[in-house]
């Protein structure tokens, strides 16, 4: 006889069964009436061959000729897709009864499990108290243990009647998949027909999807840290690059062999961009710092060199090249003396990194779009010598825009990665936090259950989008 801790530890590791019965008994549909129309051309095939034979015609002729080689052929693709649809109908059927049946042992799990654990707390407590029991209180105390346990013997049983079925549940649903399995690999056996390399590259990404899938959380995860990191730390943006793009292959690959999202694929498409785009902002933004020296140190010297007379103004271009280095230097010495420190100017390029000493000089660095954005913010602000003038103004603007872009691609790039991290916790996956979101009690829970069946559908419907290259039976 099960006892009550049994049962409770029973239930309590229930969880919800995966999986997706309508997106595979639309792909059965789908292949039984690809095979419905194979059968269809065989009888359109065979209906012209026997009309050849009553017209004189050489292309008729051919066909009948090769007919006897296509028609079989034929014969068993139809036979291949028409066990697959079969197959797959049986299968989701399974599943779509096994997930009610997991679904309600969950339900009784809730409804019931509380109250048995009360009632475990009260048997104890009076298994206690009989024990320090007078005389004159033993009879009244075995009473009142005696209707504590006859109170939660039928929850008890309520609760191992639930794991029962959970239990059944989960086998069913393995033992139609390996039954699922055979028949399609079976058909395919049988028919003597060879599968393409690339499907032989989807039936290798389906057969260990799992530890591919892990791998790509992992250089996400990696990814992602690096990514938020090269923003204060640019030495590491070719790592985060690296990973990105690693991730987005995989992503990629997992999704055109329809075994994972087009989401995802989106998502780290959009994780490698703000990489290169913040690579791409950060250079322009060095090149407007160095052009602010430029034409600063130029504008000092063109002003320095004015002499009077019409001989002072022909040799004011060469004076002003003979003093360009001095200013160059000066106006060097201006822009490095108000950068952040770590950060100077090496010739007409920014160098070095901001020390970190406090939330503020971080937030400077993220609304700068990366560190050479905040050096060319602190630049346009404090640094005035030599500024002025329409082409001073033209740099500071672009230079001003660029690193606002910065900022609005870093936004755009933590906002991806929310969007990620949102899915893992409701989809689980390395992170391992789908299945205590998806298990909160009270109202709250079932408003989180319920976002989450909404999401898992909106991510469900970008597997497989670009046609019928599923073979895991995934796609919406």
């Amino acid at each position: 006889m099960t006892t009550r801790t049994e049962a409770l530890q029973g239930v309590w590791t229930m969880e919800p069964l995966d999986g997706d019965a309508g997106g595979i008994r639309r792909h059965a549909t789908r292949y039984t009436r690809l095979a419905e129309k194979v059968g269809t051309a065989v009888t359109d095939l065979k209906r012209a061959i026997a009309d050849a034979e009553a017209h004189e015609s050489e292309a008729m002729t051919e066909l009948a000729t090769q007919s006897d080689e296509v028609i079989p052929h034929l014969a068993a693709i139809q036979d291949r897709y028409e066990t697959a649809g079969s197959a797959l109908s049986t299968f989701a059927d399974v599943l779509d009864q096994a997930q009610s049946d997991v679904t309600g042992a969950i339900a009784v799990r809730e409804s019931t499990a509380d109250t048995v654990s009360s009632y475990d707390a009260q048997i104890t407590e009076a298994e206690h108290a009989m024990q320090w029991a007078t005389i004159e209180e033993l009879e009244s105390r075995r009473d009142e243990l005696t209707r504590l346990e006859n109170a939660v013997e039928p929850l008890t049983q309520t609760l191992v009647e639930a794991r029962t079925s959970y239990d059944g549940a989960l086998a069913a649903v393995e033992e139609a998949g390996d039954v699922a399995r055979r028949k399609i690999d079976d058909a395919v056996d049988a028919d003597g027909l060879t599968d393409s390399r690339w499907d032989s590259f989807k039936s290798w990404v389906t057969d260990n999807m799992g530890w591919i899938k892990v791998l790509k959380d992992a250089l996400s995860i990696i990814a992602t840290a690096l990514g938020v990191l090269s923003i204060f730390f640019p030495f590491l943006l070719p790592f985060a690059v690296a990973f990105a793009a690693a991730t987005l292959l995989l992503s990629l690959t997992l999704a055109t062999t329809g075994n994972g999202s087009w989401l995802d694929v989106g998502l780290d498409t959009v994780a490698l961009l703000t990489l290169g785009v913040g690579a791409a902002i950060g250079s322009g933004v060095k090149g407007a710092t160095g052009a602010l020296r430029v034409t600063r140190s130029a504008r000092l010297a063109w002003s320095g060199a004015q002499r009077p007379g019409v001989f002072g103004t022909l040799l004011r271009p060469f004076r002003a090249a003979m003093q360009y280095g001095d200013e160059a230097v000066r106006v060097a010495d201006d822009i490095s003396g108000v950068l952040p420190d770590g950060m100077m100017l090496e010739g007409i390029k920014l160098a070095g990194r901001p020390a970190y000493r406090s939330l503020d000089d971080v937030w400077r660095v993220f609304r700068g779009g990366g560190t050479d954005g905040a050096a060319f913010a602190t630049a346009a602000q404090n640094a005035r010598l030599g500024a002025g003038g329409l082409v001073d103004d033209a740099i500071l603007g672009a230079g001003g825009a660029l690193r606002n872009a910065g900022f609005t691609n870093n936004i755009v790039g933590v906002a991806g990665t929310g969007v990620s991290w949102h899915d893992d916790v409701i989809n689980g996956g390395i992170l391992g936090l789908g299945g205590g979101f998806r298990e909160a009690r009270g109202s709250a829970g079932d408003a989180l259950r319920a976002y989450g069946d909404w999401w898992a559908e909106v991510d469900g419907a970008t597997f497989d989008v670009v046609g019928a290259w599923d073979p895991a039976g995934r796609s919406k």
